[in-house]
């Protein structure tokens, strides 16, 4: 069911990134980018993680009592509460730096009446992102991905609109008015979740609430740090070379994380509950981990050999020719998918076991990689240098990550998964080999055989699990 929601959201995806390459170029989508950049850093410092850390609280407490239990009313409603409150402080810190804003977006501070238009984002999307943890964490598997489907259409109408009839100056209603959408469609789709109407003191909102808020201010303090790492990468593009390097770079982190990354995404929504619900039985958690790699794997690898053979084609098709120097940050980079799936499973571990600072210390060093190893790269290769950083950080990251799970909770992988690993990664070296000898342009005999081979290795190790 996820899987046909992300496909659909892909398609939506392609149309809306189509329309915004034809309508306001490689600058536009540059200044969409760090428009995107700055929200988010704004929102990791004023809602607390409360979205994701809900998540967490939610699904133990509905492990342990009856879904639509008064205790599970009362916390929902604690939940909403603050995230009202962490959405208007969103809305109150961008209207007091908007001036300042302006001048890193747009060079001038004479658009700081959009930017303070553009706070209202803030109280749509942390309400509605709270909603959706809550059908999360109850895994309402069907609400989610009817909301999914509808958010990916309406958001690409919105978009395709607002383009053609004002270009560029159509960023900011655009993210403001889709915001909205997702607002309206979150009130619908939780509307069945039972919500105390018991009165709560202000005090006991505050004092339930702060656990949350204590986990999800180390999300944030992590979000933060990644936000600001992704913002040093892009002042540099901009700095040393131009708003289209920095739209080149927004299309390369497009491809690895919103139409690959969908795949993570789809995964998230019921493996971050679940594993929750396994907490306490080591057994049964580790399994899960190790499925998850597996399955993460067998879907990955196709997806992105698929990617790879038809990228030279799909470029231009997607965006325009304008964006065809996508193709060296995705050459080596597609290959940090791939290395994603090994290392993404393996993140949770920390999180769900309530070790907040080792958590915290994972995404720390995977960001302060990514940042160091992107800068570095740009320096001396260019573009390729950007792929490059990715595969440095998620090795980096993955070898911290993989022993301090194995050394705080004994995690360890099955000989199947440890197969499927290498097999994944014998695929990667081939694939490095390949550009060695051959440039990434038109069609390519040896990656098409290796794509072939992978989605039959997938389907035949995917059937035999199922059948088991």
């Amino acid at each position: 069911m996820f899987a046909v929601s992300q496909i659909i959201g892909i398609g939506a995806r392609l149309v809306c990134n189509k329309a915004a390459a034809v309508l306001i170029g490689p600058a536009g989508i540059g200044i969409i980018g760090l428009i995107d950049n700055i929200l988010r850093l704004v929102r990791g410092v004023t809602n607390f993680g409360i979205a994701s850390s809900s998540v967490r609280e939610v699904a133990l407490l509905d492990q342990q009592e009856d879904e639509s239990s008064a205790a599970s009313a009362r916390l929902i409603k604690i939940v909403y509460i603050w995230g009202l409150f962490t959405g208007m402080l969103g809305l109150f810190v961008l209207l007091l730096f908007s001036k300042q804003i302006s001048n890193v977006v747009f060079k001038t501070d004479s658009k700081y009446l959009w930017i303070m238009g553009l706070s209202l984002y803030f109280v749509f999307n942390t309400i509605s992102s709270i909603r959706m943890a809550v059908l999360q964490a109850k895994k309402k598997v069907s609400l989610i991905v009817l909301y999914n489907i509808l958010s990916s259409l309406i958001s690409s109408v919105i978009a395709v609109l607002v383009y053609y009839f004002y270009g560029i100056d159509g960023i900011i209603p655009v993210i403001v008015l889709t915001a909205m959408a997702n607002f309206l469609l979150s009130l619908y789709f939780t509307k069945t979740i039972a919500v105390s109407k018991v009165k709560i003191a202000v005090s006991q909102i505050f004092k339930e609430g702060l656990p949350m808020a204590k986990l999800g201010l180390l999300l944030s303090v992590s979000a933060v740090f990644g936000q600001v790492c992704f913002y040093i990468i892009r002042w540099f593009l901009i700095k040393y070379h131009s708003y289209e390097i920095l739209g080149v770079y927004q299309v390369g982190n497009t491809f690895l994380v919103s139409y690959i990354g969908l795949v993570f995404a789809a995964m998230a929504n019921d493996f971050y509950p679940r594993l929750c619900n396994y907490e306490d039985n080591e057994q049964q958690f580790n399994n899960l981990v190790n499925d998850q790699t597996e399955f993460a794997l067998l879907v990955v690898v196709p997806a992105v050999l698929v990617l790879y053979v038809i990228a030279p084609y799909l470029v231009p098709i997607l965006y325009s020719k304008a964006f065809l120097d996508v193709l060296l940050i995705l050459k080596i980079g597609l290959i940090g998918v791939v290395l994603k799936a090994v290392v993404w499973p393996i993140g949770f571990i920390a999180l769900i076991k309530g070790n907040k600072k080792l958590y915290l210390k994972q995404n720390l060093i995977g960001d302060s990689v990514n940042v160091i190893s992107a800068l570095v790269g740009f320096y001396y290769f260019g573009l390729l240098g950007l792929g490059i950083a990715m595969v440095v950080m998620f090795v980096i990251s993955g070898i911290y990550t993989y022993v301090t799970v194995m050394k705080h909770y004994q995690f360890k992988y099955r000989k199947d998964t440890l197969y499927i690993m290498l097999t994944a990664i014998l695929v990667c070296a081939l694939v490095v080999l390949v550009f060695l000898v051959y440039d990434f342009k038109g069609f390519n005999i040896v990656l098409f055989i290796m794509a072939v081979f992978s989605m039959l290795y997938s389907f035949v190790k995917l059937r035999n699990r199922l059948l088991k």
